[in-house]
């Protein structure tokens, strides 16, 4: 499913939370949209599956506006990980069917089969660990489109959390889906990512696909010459800008992630 957010505003009172951001998913990637706590990430995404109304802008998903009919296609993993009370396992299992047309019991068979689930045990007792891989668990298997997930990892131990990746890699390879990802584990993010948003204080300060980024910018220490660039943060005791310029050596996801984040860029022309 291709997603394009254009100009997408909204408030929460007098609180401006996001300034009008694009950006623009095609089908088959994996998005990650990134940013520290407060940036907009979570509005943007209940924005996007509907779960409030934005202030401006527009959000197309295959070129339609979100509606009912479109929502068969979206399953979502909300940072909350929400449990309706007295709710079990097999309760979730009998509403996600009823919601999803695509439902594939064989997704889900392979779910309990790796993890056991306690499907008949109330989903408000699980930890918060099984709470995520049950949620992720019923998100691949809805036949979704779109998945969109908010920090798929969180409470997870490294192995399955190892797992959850690779997952989410081969479902987007052998199924052509599309995933969005809000998360704040850069390190991950670049084993799977795509493309992807740096997002701070509503407004979008980067967006590329992974691969581009990492051509377009290098990283410099002090005492490197450099004829052009457009400085952008400090990483550590070196500089990241963006350049094509044959210098230094190319960033890793990280790097460029939290050069964007120290401040505002702005245009240096430098001298040999």
């Amino acid at each position: 499913m291709n997603v394009q957010i254009k100009g997408l505003r909204h408030a929460f009172g007098a609180k401006t939370v996001l300034n009008g951001i694009s950006f623009e998913v095609k089908e088959g990637e994996i998005f990650s949209l990134i940013g520290p706590n407060g940036a907009g990430k979570t509005t943007t995404l209940r924005c996007l599956y509907g779960d409030i109304f934005p202030d401006g802008g527009s959000i197309l998903l295959n070129g339609q506006r979100v509606s009912s009919k479109l929502k068969e296609k979206i399953a979502v993993v909300t940072e909350s990980r929400f449990s309706f009370s007295r709710f079990t396992g097999e309760d979730y299992i009998k509403l996600w069917k009823a919601l999803y047309p695509s439902w594939d019991e064989k997704v889900f068979g392979s779910f309990i089969n790796h993890y056991h689930f306690e499907l008949q045990a109330r989903a408000d007792t699980y930890s918060m660990g099984w709470k995520t891989l049950l949620n992720l668990a019923l998100a691949f298997s809805s036949g979704a489109d779109l998945l969109i997930l908010d920090e798929p990892t969180q409470n997870l131990d490294p192995l399955i959390r190892q797992e959850v990746l690779n997952i989410l890699h081969t479902f987007v390879a052998r199924e052509g889906k599309t995933i969005i990802i809000s998360s704040h584990e850069i390190f991950e993010l670049e084993e799977i990512t795509s493309s992807f948003a740096v997002l701070r204080e509503g407004d979008i300060l980067y967006t590329d696909h992974l691969d581009d980024a990492k051509e377009n910018h290098r990283i410099v220490s002090q005492s490197e010459k450099v004829s052009y660039g457009e400085v952008i943060g400090l990483v550590k005791n070196e500089t990241l800008i963006r350049t094509t310029e044959e210098v230094g050596r190319y960033p890793t996801f990280q790097e460029i992630i939290l050069g964007y984040l120290q401040g505002k860029t702005r245009f240096l022309p430098f001298s040999r």
